[in-house]
């Protein structure tokens, strides 16, 4: 089955985008870090009363409609056998699940360090998209509803994305100089390695149950 890595959750959505290493809040006294639900990423849907729980992050929870909704986004990957798709769809609920246990990770760890996203940086991010792609913020948008994505479901995909790469960039800045690697293959599969420890770092120092 194609699996849903990494590189696949960005991409669904035609959108990698990239923050410049200097990509920093503001200077003004930061709010405290969330806690619970506030530190949930802003496209958790609401649970639907009875919901089963997925996973537990510290205090935040992730609920089985969560997975669901966002593990639907792949399922036209899966396999036509009935069989073959149960098998998959399992494998396909873990990874989301996974997936969204590190959303929650990285969340609670860039509001420590103080980053947001903003409205207008994710509007830019969006007409960045367009324009790459070589159609305007309209088509774009047409082709996200058929890609099986609300509005909403893309614009925080996106914001999710641009806070990611500013925790990222944060937290590796120090361990990957982008003036020592020029080559940008062997820079990103740097940072991609650096990515995958701080998400080990940050697991072994939080309670994590899977349900």
């Amino acid at each position: 089955m194609p699996g849903m890595h990494r590189p696949m959750v960005l991409a669904v959505v035609l959108a990698t985008v990239a923050i410049a290493p200097e990509s920093h809040a503001d200077s003004a006294t930061p709010a405290a870090p969330p806690t619970g639900d506030e530190a949930r990423p802003r496209a958790a849907r609401t649970p639907v009363p009875l919901d089963g729980i997925a996973a537990i992050v510290d205090d935040v929870t992730i609920f089985r409609s969560e997975v669901t909704a966002r593990a639907r986004h792949f399922e036209e990957k899966l396999s036509k056998d009935p069989i073959k798709r149960r098998i998959e769809l399992v494998d396909l609920q873990k990874q989301v699940t996974g997936r969204l246990i590190d959303e929650v990770l990285v969340a609670k760890d860039a509001a420590k360090l103080h980053l947001e996203t903003t409205d207008a940086e994710v509007s830019a991010a969006i007409t960045s998209v367009a324009q790459s792609n070589k159609m305007d913020r309209k088509r774009l948008e047409t082709e996200v509803l058929k890609a099986g994505f609300s509005l909403a479901e893309y614009q925080e995909e996106i914001r999710r994305q641009i806070l990611e790469q500013k925790w990222l960039m944060t937290r590796a800045s120090s361990k990957v100089e982008r003036s020592k690697t020029p080559d940008p293959a062997v820079f990103q599969a740097a940072i991609e390695k650096q990515r995958e420890l701080l998400l080990v770092e940050l697991r072994s120092r939080s309670f994590i149950e899977v349900r």
